[in-house]
């Protein structure tokens, strides 16, 4: 029986781009099956009640120029393109929301790697409404269906959903894996869970 990894993350975020990669890898260690869990990260984080990003950053790790430095340097390990997204123009809160969709429509895990290809591969300068019915049509999804049901009481009420398990597993940020109880958050705690993964592998 596989064991399940609930993978919460948010498309506008930089690791959570390079973690998403490393997914296929987490499988193929065997008996895992990854649980795509999108949301947006600032509604976590203000559901903990605690975030690093108010006001003035608490760290230079927190920075927009060093965050961007660090993920290019891990997208090179990683070996996938990295290229920066138009931060102030793309609606952060209409995609991760049309990813919610997708988890009501069909393959959100294909629809998220559209996704986010899209903006962290390619460098999205606009996502458009029309631009996420083409990736959602793209990953094999009903692309009008899916926009119709971005502003739906239900995609929303399933956002809450997931941000009230988030926290109730423990996660406070995003990328944030949580498997047989406990938490590795961030794409560099991806060695720490491939270990915790193999070590009991069949």
């Amino acid at each position: 029986m596989a064991r399940i990894v609930d993978f919460y993350y948010a498309i506008g975020s930089r690791y959570c781009y390079l973690a998403q990669s490393q997914v296929a890898h987490l499988e193929a260690i065997g008996h895992v099956a990854i649980r795509w869990q999108p949301l947006l990260s600032e509604e976590l984080m203000r559901a903990r009640g605690l975030t690093p990003f108010k006001q003035n950053p608490v760290s230079v790790q927190y920075l927009p120029e060093y965050r961007s430095e660090d993920a290019a340097r891990w997208a090179a390990f990683y070996g996938i393109p990295y290229r920066e997204p138009a931060w102030k123009v793309i609606d952060w809160r209409r995609v991760n929301l049309a990813a919610v969709a997708a988890a009501r429509v069909g393959d959100v895990a294909a629809y998220s790697r559209r996704l986010f290809d899209a903006v962290f591969g390619q460098g999205a300068q606009v996502l458009s409404d029309h631009d996420l019915a083409r990736l959602a049509d793209e990953a094999g999804l009903d692309g009008k269906r899916l926009v119709s049901l971005i502003d739906d009481q239900e995609t929303v009420a399933l956002h809450q959903r997931t941000i009230a398990a988030a926290v109730e597993a423990g996660a406070f940020g995003v990328p944030t894996f949580v498997v047989d109880g406990e938490v590795f958050w961030g794409n560099d705690r991806l060695v720490l869970l491939r270990h915790h993964l193999g070590k009991d592998a069949a």
